[in-house]
């Protein structure tokens, strides 16, 4: 916990990613592959080599963007240095570990985001008591016309995990309505995606089995209710809480799917995301 406190303290981070969690969970998120590397490794492994496999369809190499990049644990950055010209990582904001990787690559940028598009909303409306969650908006950035090749790295059923959270402390919402927000959000983030002229990767968990310590299926949670996702080209399991990250009596593993979304493959049209962007550089030296 005290470790925990220090990267809070110490890493840069707009401040809407502190106010609103998200910076709380990203630490909890590398203090939990400290805990479960060995069992995280095949998951990691996986993701890897669907980002490879993704990144070999693309015809141009000018620019790669990683959303969701956080600690790097599933990223390999130094293939995509080598391989694009720029690469920007994309995150809600940059523990250490991974600004000290990027500095190694003089082609690599750090950009803090909220991807989701509801973070000033969430912090509007608590300010303005608001009493329903906020429409997400995702904006494109302003050099999306040069990626060729975009990553969505295991977040598309987490984008309103934080928010909900947030939302918690400040409005009551139902069940229904606490769902209904969730598909928004990961609705939003797949148009968002289909918006750049790029190969992308998408890279998300489908459902959670809770298992007991024989390994029959106590529960299963979907993680992306009512979403329709493209067609996928592998799928792998993650043992993402071994027993004793929740509960001393069931682990949780998540399923996992990688779908590649080739360019102009559905007529949308591109917006203008310049205006109402929340979003910090770190250009590397």
């Amino acid at each position: 916990m005290i470790a925990e406190a220090l990267h809070w303290a110490l890493t840069p981070a707009p401040a809407w990613a502190r106010r609103a969690g998200y910076l709380t969970e990203l630490i909890a998120i590398q203090a939990q592959y400290g805990r479960w590397r060995r069992q995280w490794a095949p998951h990691l492994q996986e993701s890897k080599d669907a980002i490879r496999a993704a990144m070999a369809r693309c015809a141009t190499r000018r620019h790669a963007m990683v959303y969701g990049s956080g600690p790097l644990l599933d990223i390999q950055l130094a293939e995509l240095a080598a391989n694009f010209e720029k690469v920007t990582l994309v995150d809600v904001a940059h523990l250490w570990p991974a600004r000290l990787a990027a500095r190694r690559f003089s082609n690599v940028r750090l950009v803090a985001r909220d991807i989701s598009g509801v973070a000033q909303g969430l912090l509007e409306g608590a300010a303005q008591g608001a009493d329903g969650p906020p429409r997400p908006q995702p904006n494109l950035p302003q050099d999306h016309a040069s990626v060729d090749f975009l990553v969505s790295a295991n977040v598309l059923s987490q984008l309103a995990v934080t928010p909900l959270r947030f939302l918690s402390r400040h409005i009551v919402l139902s069940r229904d309505e606490a769902l209904r927000f969730a598909a928004d959000v990961a609705r939003a983030h797949l148009a968002h995606l289909r918006q750049f002229d790029a190969v992308c990767c998408l890279i998300t968990d489908t459902r959670r089995d809770f298992l007991s310590r024989d390994g029959a299926v106590h529960k299963t949670e979907e993680q992306l209710p009512g979403i329709v996702l493209p067609a996928h080209d592998r799928s792998w399991d993650w043992e993402i809480a071994p027993p004793g990250e929740i509960s001393p009596e069931y682990s949780v593993r998540a399923r996992m799917l990688c779908a590649t979304i080739l360019p102009g493959n559905d007529g949308q049209g591109r917006q203008n995301g310049a205006a109402g962007r929340l979003d910090t550089v770190w250009r590397q030296a």
